[in-house]
């Protein structure tokens, strides 16, 4: 059961103060999550110098589940937390490390129904990232507490700190907690409730594919005229198709590769679906029978009884009055997804998420002092932070909810955001 955050008066020795000069010793940053964004945030940290450990709940960074993201005007704020030395690793992080990024990458948009292009969607520089391998360049040098689910947070009346519960009976004290753990927060369910922290399903569903092919057909996937690392493709009856490679690592043996697809498909946010994994399977496969080549195939070809995860398109707006939270002095605030959890279809959730530890970075930098610093400097920072990523962050949730929807209205198509604007955002100073 998760506690609701409290005032709290004993520290970990008993006493209900602590003096200024022991605090300076043990003032550290909390990092809650060990995602991109918790990752991307400990480099930027490490980098400055700056005191901080950091904590994820699953007990290995072994997942079960893998998929893709798109990085593209998010390298810049990247850049400045990363050493050149690790990020000019980032090449080989892409799922196919042989192929290599341009400036002039666009991402194809083509008709589902008759295979035409509809346009090539404009972006930065687009890396294709593997999230796995992605996740273990950030780890490079990152000593994560593995195992360590949160349960409670506590604030001294003071300000001058706060403490971090986990389940497993330990706490940890600190001088502020940066959570990034992920769309289904335990912090954010801490700060505002669990009811108000749940994310808000649209009326959209997808289910994610990750299959191997024989050589010629995986050959094929990835022929001309298509692109062969991703492609996108609107129906006019109403879906939302895309392929992308997923793991071309092994250049040699196409048959070893793995492409990731889904079609998504209209679904009332409040209908619970109770399909098995082979009846969605069976689903996908129904519905690319409406869809051209090469989604038509990959799909025919997928085996029945594949594993594969399914998925209500969601999101979390942290501007909704009831989503406020109390950073209780600068002591606690969101990032990444634990702060706006995005559907996924305009490509921006890892970009904001990056943006988001830049400008954390940022901010703690801008007062920590070697750790001598005033707490109201704290408070000001942590809330300039706020200040600029809540209202971002609405416009993103927002442009990427209306992009979800119109890209399964064939006459709205043309409106949507990524056609309109593209994957870019208006310059941010990073």
């Amino acid at each position: 059961m998760i506690n609701r955050t409290s005032n709290e008066t004993p520290n970990a020795s008993g006493n209900g103060s602590m003096n200024p000069a022991a605090m300076k010793g043990k003032r550290k940053v909390l990092i809650i999550g060990a995602g991109s964004t918790g990752l991307a945030l400990a480099q930027g940290l490490k980098k400055a110098g700056i005191n901080f450990k950091i904590f994820e709940k699953e007990e290995s960074p072994i997942r079960k589940r893998n998929w893709s993201m798109g990085l593209h005007w998010g390298l810049e704020p990247l850049e400045y937390l990363m050493s050149a030395e690790i990020l000019k690793q980032i090449e080989q992080t892409q799922v196919d490390p042989h192929v290599a990024t341009k400036d002039t990458d666009r991402l194809p948009m083509y008709n589902g129904q008759t295979g035409e292009l509809i346009t090539e969607i404009k972006s930065h520089k687009f890396y294709r990232l593997r999230r796995d391998k992605f996740r273990a360049m950030l780890l490079q040098g990152i000593d994560v507490q593995w195992g360590k689910s949160v349960c409670d947070i506590v604030y001294s009346p003071g300000g001058e700190r706060v403490s971090v519960k986990f389940e497993d009976g330990t706490e940890e004290l600190g001088a502020l907690v940066i959570a990034t753990d992920g769309p289904h927060s335990t912090v954010r369910s801490l700060l505002v409730g669990e009811e108000a922290a749940k994310v808000t399903p649209i009326d959209y569903a997808s289910t994610m594919c990750f299959t191997r092919h024989t050589r010629e057909h995986a050959l094929f996937l990835r022929a001309q005229p298509h692109h062969p690392l991703y492609q996108v493709a609107p129906h006019p009856n109403g879906y939302c198709a895309w392929l992308s490679l997923h793991d071309g690592d092994d250049s040699e043996h196409p048959e070893n590769w793995i492409f990731f697809h889904y079609i998504s498909f209209p679904e009332p946010r409040d209908e619970v679906n109770n399909r098995t994994m082979r009846e969605h399977v069976l689903h996908q496969k129904e519905l690319a029978r409406q869809f051209v080549d090469p989604w038509r195939s990959v799909f025919e070809w997928m085996p029945e009884d594949s594993e594969v995860w399914y998925s209500k398109l969601r999101n979390w707006d942290p501007s909704l009055p009831e989503h406020k939270w109390d950073n209780r002095q600068g002591r606690v605030t969101l990032a990444g997804d634990a702060a706006h959890p995005m559907t996924f279809q305009r490509g921006q959730g890892l970009n904001h998420a990056i943006q988001d530890a830049y400008r954390v970075c940022k901010a703690i930098k801008s007062f920590w002092n070697e750790g001598d610093f005033i707490i109201e400097q704290r408070s000001a920072a942590l809330q300039g932070y706020e200040d600029e990523m809540i209202p971002r962050a609405e416009e993103e949730v927002r442009l990427s909810e209306e992009n979800s929807i119109k890209v399964h209205e064939w006459s709205k198509v043309m409106q949507s955001p990524s056609l309109r604007k593209g994957m870019q955002v208006d310059k941010k100073d990073c």
